[in-house]
């Protein structure tokens, strides 16, 4: 329109040329009012399990004991630890042991029972509250295969093999109100050879009234 106007204010009749000029203006100001207009298109609704009849929230009254990572209410128990082992260092030694034999059973003796999981262990736990639905034999039977596993590998990666058990590393211990659990562990041990080897396979350890028993393994 800037373009055309100088030929037509030429040639034309003033009062033609400034109809123009207000034409141009009104179409300008139409074009940016439909621009800013809100988008009449109808959006699609996505629907959620919210929108069913009936609905609520669950109430979780416990839900800080996942920022705690434990459940502060629980109950003592009587059960003990049945074998393991009375201190970490003796435990990382009958470990060895199991180890130089090769002796998948050894090492699954060593680790914490269905009995003491259930009525020890589990009950602790923050995924054990009842807001999240789950029962402890949904999670025994994960951590009963991860232990079969973790120490069958263990020994398919260093059994047969003398070890000197020299150290546990232990980057965090965890207190509960009926045990406590060391995570992210590492053996540290000598081998025949002298090489110092690290084993990382074995990732906690749980610890009950002066028994020393494996909680969970890398499977």
């Amino acid at each position: 329109m800037v373009k055309v106007l100088p030929a037509i204010r030429a040639h034309a009749p003033r009062s033609l040329v400034w109809a123009l000029v207000v034409a141009g203006s009104w179409l300008t100001l139409v074009g940016a009012v439909a621009s800013n207009a809100p988008d009449s298109t109808p959006k699609r609704r996505v629907y959620s399990v919210r929108d069913s009849p009936g609905w609520y929230p669950n109430v979780d009254p416990e839900s800080m004991s996942v920022v705690l990572g434990r459940r502060p209410g629980a109950s003592l128990v009587r059960l003990r630890f049945v074998g393991g082992a009375p201190s970490l260092d003796a435990l990382g030694r009958a470990v060895c042991r199991a180890l130089h034999r090769s002796n998948r059973d050894s090492l699954r003796a060593l680790c914490v029972s269905e009995q003491e999981f259930r009525e020890i262990l589990w009950r602790e736990f923050p995924e054990s509250r009842p807001a999240t639905g789950l029962q402890w034999d949904d999670a025994w039977r994960v951590l009963n295969v991860r232990l079969a596993a973790g120490t069958s590998e263990a020994v398919r990666d260093f059994g047969g093999h003398f070890y000197e058990f020299v150290r546990f590393e232990v980057d965090s211990t965890m207190t509960y109100r009926n045990f406590k659990l060391h995570s992210r562990l590492t053996l540290v041990a000598r081998d025949d050879e002298g090489r110092t080897q690290r084993m990382t396979w074995l990732r906690a350890i749980a610890e009950r009234k002066g028994s020393f028993k494996i909680y969970s393994t890398v499977d």
